[in-house]
């Protein structure tokens, strides 16, 4: 374990990837559920995990945006952009060929070539969304690093605050009350917010502390359990916002948890701390291979778990995927070239 990690950032990336896996099986559970109590308890541990890709996001702004730290284009092109571009074109391709062979049972030439389209136009799988995020959050990371470099701390927090209000607040409210709001800042998305709210944090810029952020965490989750049991199946203006991560509720629940394990410092914890260490290496890797070992067991197996013990059998699908595919990724790291990518 090397003594220059930043633990907490590990300790965030881990548990990040154990709540990616959580949304995504319980959200594809939901499919098989049988009546409306059964699904908003899908939904409701679903969006209890959607403070993970935001944390992650905030976790790449702290790394990233450090004044103090190099960020040459040769790693920005070289390394990071194009580890994002490999992967989304051979996953693209996989993942046409998984759907061609096990489930159309259609394989052909224009698998490979229709892969190669959905990696340019979209239309894959719909967790590789991710990656066409990192790539343009990368892109524009140069200009971001303009702000960091000359920016006060008063002016990160004022960055932040804007960002909050318009890209979090105001979109929440436009959806709640059905008006639009003629006051915009000229920003694509939500998640810049993220990335200077996380260099803020961990710069000290904002600091909430265990207790506060403990506060946030238990409000936000509390909020979205509450609104989701509340919203599922009546096709209402919640139940929509609940799938955006600009929900404002979102960005108090990912700065809470975000705050809080920031807040257990960087003191070892030995066992934990190798889980953890573990689980971030493979985190990548992780994201892109669980989606197939999900959906050979729920699409293609045809595995139903609420005809076989329900929302604890989901869970345990959950643990398995996790395990399954933290081991094929293990495995495929031993393979040069291939572990750049994973």
């Amino acid at each position: 374990m090397s003594s220059g990690r930043v633990l907490y950032f590990s300790r965030l990336k881990a548990l990040g990837c154990i709540a990616v896996v959580l949304l995504h099986t319980f959200y594809a559970a939901a499919a098989y559920a049988k009546d409306k109590d059964q699904l908003a308890a899908m939904n409701a541990v679903r969006n209890a995990m959607m403070w993970a890709v935001p944390c992650f996001v905030m976790v790449t702004g702290a790394l990233l945006l450090d004044k103090n730290k190099e960020l040459p284009y040769k790693k920005l092109f070289g390394k990071l952009i194009l580890r994002m571009v490999i992967s989304l074109i051979v996953f693209s391709v996989l993942f046409s060929c998984f759907d061609a062979l096990l489930i159309s049972k259609d394989f052909s030439l224009d698998t490979v070539t229709g892969g190669l389209k959905t990696a340019l136009y979209g239309g894959g799988w719909k967790h590789m969304w991710y990656l066409y995020l990192m790539i343009a959050l990368y892109l524009m990371m140069p200009a971001y690093r303009l702000v960091t470099k000359s920016a006060q701390p008063r002016d990160i927090v004022y960055l932040a605050a804007v960002y909050a209000v318009f890209l979090t607040l105001l979109p929440t409210a436009e959806s709640l009350t059905g008006k639009d709001i003629a006051f915009y800042i000229c920003a694509y998305s939500v998640y810049p917010l993220y990335l200077f709210l996380g260099y803020a944090m961990h710069n000290g810029m904002i600091k909430p502390g265990a207790v506060i952020s403990g506060i946030m965490a238990a409000v936000g989750l509390g909020l979205v359990i509450g609104l989701t049991m509340w919203s599922t199946g009546k096709g209402n203006k919640t139940e929509s916002l609940l799938g955006n991560y600009s929900f404002i509720v979102y960005a108090l629940l990912s700065a809470g948890i975000f705050g809080l394990i920031q807040s257990a410092g960087n003191k070892p914890i030995k066992v934990l701390d190798l889980v953890a260490e573990e689980l971030e290496k493979c985190s990548f890797g992780i994201y892109l291979l669980h989606m197939a070992v999900l959906k050979l067991v729920l699409v293609v197996w045809g595995f139903d778990p609420f005809a076989h013990g329900g929302a604890v059998t989901v869970l345990g699908i959950s643990i398995a995927i996790l395990i399954v595919s933290y081991a094929i990724v293990r495995l495929l790291k031993l393979i040069p070239y291939v572990n750049r990518i994973i």
